[in-house]
């Protein structure tokens, strides 16, 4: 595979709460992580991080076809249990959280799961403009499924940041997952919303398309968040189904 990442803590934060984990496992399915945690003092990092790892440990194992999806949700599931009774049991921990997107990446298909306002994105090969995987477990994106707000009033919304799941906050919780076609060339983008509340997609896309390797794509985008203020944490992680050069990174 080829991919490139970065997480930056961003131009106001003091700590980094992002996390982000990509490995190619031994049968040739890429993992893909990014969990962006929320809670005071070092609750959010301890939150993502307890979430990555977790996910990471439980997949290590037998990743066959037919198991893709349970596998994938009881990792979740598990990393939900953890996070919760931490929290519970230390009280420098009460009420954290993080979100999670898990994507299992073979070479056809693309399997994703989400908690919580992190994305997914594809851009499939020939195309110019992305298709969103993942949808925003957020209380402005409930509103504009209502038809309270308009769109284009999410990013200024004072409760924009206010989840409506959230991985830890609760003893279970709920994982949307889905199954999407993954072709050659096409380029999986993963990322906090640090990211994509300060970047459109249009200008992700153009980015994507434009010929760059993989690492200048993830430094002009982390650049492009950072000139737009750079409010939350940065996390970006691109990927790239080409199965000639498989087990290679960027």
């Amino acid at each position: 595979m080829r991919y490139a990442a970065a997480t930056h803590v961003g131009r106001v934060r003091k700590v980094n709460q992002d996390r982000y984990l990509v490995r190619e496992e031994a049968d040739g399915v890429s993992v893909i992580l990014v969990a962006d945690g929320m809670g005071g003092h070092v609750a959010g990092e301890v939150a993502s991080e307890l979430a990555v790892t977790t996910i990471r440990d439980t997949l290590v194992h037998n990743l066959q076809q037919i198991q893709y999806k349970a596998r994938l949700v009881e990792a979740i599931s598990v990393a939900n249990s953890k996070i919760y009774k931490e929290a519970a049991s230390n009280d420098l921990y009460a009420g954290m959280g993080t979100t999670i997107v898990a994507v299992l990446a073979t070479a056809e298909t693309l399997y994703v799961a989400h908690v919580g306002d992190s994305r997914a994105y594809l851009l499939a090969h020939g195309q110019t403009a992305l298709t969103r995987l993942t949808e925003d477990h957020s209380l402005v994106n409930e509103l504009i499924r209502r038809g309270q707000i308009l769109p284009e009033e999410a990013a200024t919304h004072p409760q924009r940041h206010m989840l409506t799941r959230a991985l830890g906050t609760s003893p279970t919780v709920d994982i949307e997952f889905r199954e999407w076609p993954w072709r050659p060339q096409d380029v999986l983008l993963v990322c906090s919303d640090g990211f994509n509340t300060h970047v459109s997609e249009t200008s992700i896309a153009a980015v994507l398309a434009d010929g760059r390797d993989l690492v200048e794509h993830v430094n002009v985008m982390l650049q492009l968040a950072l000139d737009e203020g750079g409010h939350d944490n940065i996390t970006i992680v691109v990927l790239v189904n080409d199965s000639s050069e498989r087990g290679s990174g960027e």
